[in-house]
């Protein structure tokens, strides 16, 4: 006697079929699984996200203070002489009425007696009945922040005084003058006595220079 259930053709070809589809739709589904899983990017090694669209991050820059290089200006005086000591340097500029504006910058070892500092050659003008001569030199004057003189590469650098004087109203205008204030007060003193920019230059690195020492000079 024979046990089992019979079947039908058409049921063992449905039975084919269905099997058919069963494994077609478990392909599809496992590609959908694989194809989203490439769409996520692990966190770095450094624990930030990547972004996977839209546009890319953006990261606050970090402002670096000014480097020495940056910090340096070449200019050039108008020199009447220069002096062993100081004193020399001194009786020289009071046996001259013509040199009321000079200044004495010590810089080298040498005290030179300067009545003029220019951004340019053709500034200062030069003459050989007064035994005067065009002296090349560079400033550094990257220390000079840390007295609260941080504009002072500004002011050398102008070009007009309308510059300087903007300059001072921005400052004015600012509820906490900081540092900045006996800086500024330097500069109203001295443009009130000259609006002579090659004079202005001349008594800023003669003060700074001096006073304070973070102006240094290159020859």
């Amino acid at each position: 006697m024979k046990f089992g259930k019979r079947y039908s053709k058409m049921t063992v070809v449905m039975a084919m079929l269905h099997g058919v589809v069963i494994g077609v739709a478990a392909v599809v589904v496992i590609g959908l699984v694989l194809f989203i899983g490439k769409g996520k990017v692990e966190p770095s090694a450094s624990g930030k996200e990547v972004p996977t669209a839209g546009p890319a991050a953006v990261e606050t820059p970090v402002e670096t203070p000014p480097t020495d290089k940056e910090q340096s200006l070449k200019l050039f005086a108008k020199q009447h002489g220069v002096f062993s000591s100081a004193e020399a340097a001194a009786l020289f500029i009071a046996e001259d009425p013509s040199l009321a504006k000079a200044e004495v910058i010590h810089a080298g070892g040498n005290y030179f007696v300067w009545s003029a500092v220019g951004l340019k050659e053709g500034e200062i003008e030069t003459s050989e009945y007064e035994g005067t001569f065009r002296k090349s030199f560079s400033v550094n004057i990257a220390t000079c922040g840390a007295i609260g003189a941080g504009k002072l590469h500004e002011v050398l650098a102008a070009t007009e005084m309308g510059q300087i004087k903007n300059l001072v109203a921005q400052q004015k205008g600012a509820k906490d003058e900081g540092e900045m204030k006996d800086f500024y007060k330097n500069i109203t003193t001295i443009t009130a006595f000259t609006t002579d920019l090659r004079v202005i230059r001349l008594k800023l690195l003669s003060h700074y220079s001096s006073t304070n020492n973070c102006v240094k000079f290159g020859f």
